[in-house]
């Protein structure tokens, strides 16, 4: 700030008190005009010892002149000529390399912005006008209270921030959902730059992404539809993939697009991250597919202002790189099938004599990944044992969506005891990683007044249901896994059984000893269609109506293990009478009633040693259950059940010796 400033406002001062009638009314108006012109030459005076300088425009070597000159003097230059020779230059190239600028020996904006940063300060200065106060509603002065809220008439300060220069930096930042194989009509986040705004509020104005194909044979616009930028969830602008709106660097290869049209304020000192996402167009050509990478460059070439005023068009960092995308036709879905949880265990069928019966046979997920379906026909296939239960029986097989009939059909091409439904004509959809559960019903036929059941007539869906529908992006899609039922044994008269609790405790014969597990089972008997009996004594065939398993976790060496078991029912015993003539008595639990059988085992582990192969985890389990329907069935005729009792078991305890 030179002297002849200050002169030149003081010659002011001097006209002004010579023309002061003219242009004064009032000594008060001459009085007041003074002093303004005072308090401009106290500021300039300020800004003289302070040393303030500003550098508003690039320098470089061979220029003259008094920027040069204030550079000089600012960087210790000597002598300071005014004229950028090679001593100015070194001197630039040290100063930037101090502050982390590229050392070019170019005063460019990033050095003009630093140099300004700690030269360009202004000095501390008192208002000249009073900070406002704003008065809560119902006030007229900041005395008293309020008659509308109640509040004391308190004022708040508004406080103004003095503009300053500032600089933004960038710095790579992931993405939320990487991915590297791109599909047809989908968006993708690309890229995340975080920035950072130091010295000032940073707006941010327009950021740059390149595209870049391994190949000078695909044009951006064949791939994409548009490119966008986010704060976090919020779009902040949008651009068309087209020619017009492309910077082209290497034709067929390499093209910039500049995103513009949103103001982003990021505050001193603190940071944003901004996303860039990328939709790619439904159906990519060859000149698209073929490329074997496509990559992608979050520019330096950013667009900003600060609070001073000034804008910037690069950022302090690198570019933030994608690289080795590469693009296929439209995705398509996938289809899988698995069992579900409740997938009917093997178990009895009541069926009738005067009507048809429906059965859960199977049920079954099936799950949609990547796109969006709807499933439109299928097919599944059912066995049966084609001499207890014959081909006719199975009248129809039905799909369901909970209470919903999807599809349903009979049976055809029977063909050793297997048959054939097509399911046709429906509409299921499923949306992309979703899974529905879904249930598969048999209709038996009504079943002859003369049909008895036995443990080799069973019914089965043996090749789960294949599924065929279209996705989003019409493909046709089928799943690839199916799964199987379990046997289904129909019956007129039969129990059917059910888990109720079990326990395992581990104790020792002996101190030191854990050779003992005391386990008990309890499960539930019902009765349907008539009376059902269990034997409690032996006969010529069976010992007990109740057999468990004992089921070591891994082979034993000797398997040297005994048990000893009771058990008892929660129902009446009658007498009955077996084909030997010997008197026996059975378990009966009544048509329609519910008994509760419990047996305790004691397993003993009779390995000796200590060794792994001598000790084990056990498991007990129902094995057999056999069942009449009459007390004087004859042995040969009972249901020697095996079915059914997947989960009437103790959890795994380990015995050792």
């Amino acid at each position: 700030m030179s002297k002849k400033l200050i002169a030149i406002a003081l010659a002011g001062i001097f006209a002004l008190s010579i023309v002061a009638p003219a242009k004064a009314d009032t000594l008060s108006d001459l009085q007041a005009q003074i002093t303004a012109l005072m308090a401009q030459i106290a500021a300039l005076q300020g800004q003289q010892s302070t040393g303030m300088v500003c550098f508003n425009t690039d320098l470089k070597l061979g220029m003259k002149s008094d920027d040069v000159k204030n550079l000089q003097i600012k960087l210790g230059v000597t002598p300071t000529s005014g004229y950028f020779g090679p001593i100015t230059k070194a001197a630039v190239k040290a100063f930037q390399t101090t502050n982390g600028i590229i050392s070019t020996g170019y005063v460019g904006p990033l050095t003009r912005a630093a140099l300004n940063t700690k030269y360009c300060t202004p000095p501390v200065t008192t208002p000249t006008t009073a900070p406002t106060t704003a008065l809560p509603a119902g006030c007229t002065s900041a005395v008293g209270f309020s008659p509308t809220t109640g509040l004391p008439c308190a004022g708040t300060t508004t406080t103004t921030v003095g503009p300053s220069y500032g600089t933004l930096s960038v710095v790579s930042y992931p993405v939320s959902n990487p991915q590297t194989t791109w599909y047809g009509a989908n968006t993708y986040e690309v890229v995340a730059g975080q920035y950072k705004a130091t010295g000032s509020d940073i707006t941010v104005k327009k950021v740059a992404i390149k595209t870049t194909s391994d190949t000078a044979t695909a044009f951006p616009w064949q791939a994409f539809t548009t490119i966008s930028v986010w704060d976090g969830a919020t779009k902040l602008a949008e651009l068309p993939v087209i020619s017009a709106n492309a910077i082209e660097t290497t034709f067929g290869q390499i093209y910039t697009f500049n995103i513009s049209g949103f103001n982003l304020v990021i505050p001193n000192g603190q940071q944003k991250v901004l996303t860039v996402k990328v939709t790619t167009v439904a159906n990519p050509p060859t000149a698209v597919t073929t490329a074997s990478f496509w990559k992608f460059d979050l520019l330096t070439d950013v667009v900003y202002t600060d609070t001073a005023g000034v804008t910037y068009s690069t950022v302090t960092g690198s570019a933030v790189t994608l690289d080795n995308v590469t693009l296929t036709s439209s995705q398509q879905a996938t289809l899988t099938v698995t069992s579900a949880t409740d997938n009917p265990l093997a178990g009895n069928v009541i069926g009738s004599t005067s009507a048809t019966t429906k059965v859960d046979v199977l049920k079954f997920n099936i799950k949609a990944e990547n796109v969006n379906s709807t499933l439109t026909s299928g097919t599944i296939k059912v066995t049966d044992d084609g001499s207890i239960v014959k081909d006719a029986y199975v009248t129809s097989l039905e799909l369901w969506d909970g209470s919903t009939l999807v599809a349903a059909a009979a049976p055809s091409g029977w063909a050793s005891d297997v048959g054939t439904s097509s399911w046709t004509g429906f509409s299921l959809p499923i949306s992309a990683g979703t899974t529905k559960t879904l249930t598969v019903k048999a209709v038996l036929a009504q079943l002859p007044t003369t049909y008895t059941g036995a443990s080799t007539g069973y019914l089965q869906i043996t090749t789960g249901p294949t599924l065929t529908g279209i996705d989003a992006n019409s493909n046709i899609v089928t799943n690839s896994t199916t799964v199987t039922g379990n046997k289904m044994y129909p019956f007129l008269v039969a129990p059917t059984f059910a888990y109720v609790t079990s326990t395992a405790t581990v104790r020792g014969s002996a101190t030191g000893k854990s050779d003992l597990g005391d386990t008990a089972i309890t499960f539930s008997v019902t009765a349907n269609g008539g009376d059902i009996y269990i034997p409690t004594v032996g006969n010529t065939t069976t010992t007990k109506g109740i057999d468990e398993v004992i089921i070591p976790a891994y082979a034993v060496a000797t398997k040297a293990y005994s048990t000893s078991t009771t058990w008892t029912c929660s129902s009446p015993s009658v007498s009955s009478v077996d084909t030997d003539g010997t008197a026996g008595q059975v378990w009966r639990i009544p048509s329609g009633a519910t008994a509760n059988c419990s047996f305790s085992t004691l397993v003993t582990n009779t390995n000796s040693g200590t060794s792994t192969t001598t000790a084990s985890y056990f498991n007990v389990a129902v094995e057999h259950v056999r069942w009449y329907t009459s007390a004087t069935t004859t042995a040969a005729s009972y249901i020697n059940q095996s079915w059914g009792f997947t989960n009437i078991q103790t959890a795994d305890f380990y015995l050792g010796n």
